[in-house]
């Protein structure tokens, strides 16, 4: 992981807003400012910052999870809230080969979400694996 000052196009890139909900970095799961720009990733939090190289990302993952929201009348539907998700996973260039992958899981929300994840696929050349979709094996 490198840690680097916001400089060049990273300080114009706009800061999304997410939630850490879990990976191998030592972050708390808690409120997290992922910024797209100049070639990288860089996750904030409490004044720590990790970027994240394009090149490195080695794959994106994303899923959502949609529930009803019911009010005080009983089956009274509301709408829709969701969950939104993006995995990414990286290897560290400062280690060896054999490192294992470091890995993040962050939540944003819905307005967030497919901005965030097409510039990242923009970004790395890398198609999102929606983990939402079960595979199947169609035999003839």
């Amino acid at each position: 992981m490198i840690a680097a000052p916001l400089t060049g196009l990273a300080a114009e890139a706009k800061a999304i807003p997410a939630s850490y909900e879990g990976g191998s970095l030592a972050f708390d799961r808690s409120k997290v400012t992922a910024t797209l720009g100049a070639g990288q990733v860089i996750l904030a939090q409490h004044g720590h910052r990790i970027a994240i190289p394009a090149g490195s990302i080695t794959e994106i993952d994303c899923a959502t999870d949609t529930h009803r929201r019911f009010g005080a009348v009983p089956h009274a539907h509301l709408g829709e809230t969701g969950n939104h998700y993006v995995g990414v996973a990286w290897t560290n260039a400062a280690t060896d080969a054999g490192a294992p992958k470091v890995e993040v899981l962050l939540k944003l929300n819905k307005s967030e979400y497919a901005a965030f994840l097409s510039g990242l696929e923009r970004m790395t050349g890398k198609r999102a694996i929606d983990t939402n979709q079960t595979r199947t094996a169609v035999r003839y």
